[in-house]
């Protein structure tokens, strides 16, 4: 936890200029299986990357330092991430004061995602979390649970559909919180392109226990970028009120955020 600020962090790396600009470069990532998969990153000013750290530290502000840190350690792939969503937008990152194509980013809430525990119903949005307090039940124990997944509406058989990212967004997962005063979930299992993870574990009852701070850093980020998808699922171990939250950022076009329900 030596650096909490995206500020610092892409002064280091060389990424926080005012003038300037970045040019054309290709990312490589590797699947589960050894597969690599190469994204173009986008050219894209300086001042661009500025806004960004700039509006994230302030967005950080008040959240937990440990929180901070996970998104100063990982700032590199954030921008990494704001390129490769450029390829489609072209317009650039303009953050809170964007507008059209321009992108901004938001940080991951309930409401952004699918509820696993509704029922299924024509149109997505019906179906979006309110919270991410969840009851556990005794038909929650001991079976695979989704946690994140797609919209049911476009599900071919409803539930475990993997949330597909669009032309001009996507999402970087660094870890997860649980402040549930009972913790009821244990390990977890990303589903990247078809491709599963490795199980890893939620050990938020031996995470951070000399300042209450249960977060969990995971193993690898996960990053979904454009025209991908992935699906978390995880295991519940006992009846209780559940709190598991994920700790990230989506970045989006700023036309799709000028609607609360679109985001």
């Amino acid at each position: 936890m030596s650096n909490t600020s995206v500020v610092e962090a892409l002064k280091a790396a060389g990424l926080y200029k005012e003038t300037g600009r970045i040019e054309e470069q290709m990312l490589k990532t590797t699947l589960p299986n050894g597969e690599v998969r190469e994204h173009k990153m986008s050219e894209i000013d300086y001042v661009d990357l500025k806004i960004f750290a700039d509006e994230l530290d302030i967005a950080l502000k008040l959240q937990n330092p440990l929180v901070q840190s996970l998104f100063a350690k990982n700032a590199d792939a954030l921008v990494s991430l704001i390129r490769v969503i450029n390829n489609d937008s072209a317009s650039g990152f303009k953050g809170s004061v964007g507008s059209g194509r321009q992108l901004d980013a938001i940080l991951l809430r309930a409401e952004q995602f699918q509820d696993p525990d509704t029922a299924i119903v024509a149109g997505g949005i019906a179906n979006r979390r309110n919270s991410w307090i969840r009851t556990i039940g005794a038909g929650d124990i001991g079976v695979v649970s989704n946690f994140i997944e797609g919209d049911y509406a476009i599900a071919p058989a409803g539930h475990s559909h993997h949330l597909p990212m669009a032309d001009e967004e996507g999402i970087a997962l660094l870890g997860f919180a649980n402040p549930a005063a009972a913790l009821c979930v244990d390990t977890l299992q990303i589903t990247y392109l078809a491709q599963l993870y490795n199980i890893q574990n939620l050990d938020f009852e031996l995470a951070n226990p000399f300042i209450g701070d249960s977060i969990i850093e995971l193993k690898q980020p996960l990053f979904i970028y454009p025209k991908e998808s992935a699906l978390l699922t995880v295991h519940y171990y006992r009846v209780g009120i559940d709190e598991l939250r994920p700790i990230g950022l989506w970045v989006k076009m700023a036309s799709n955020l000028r609607l609360l329900v679109s985001d």
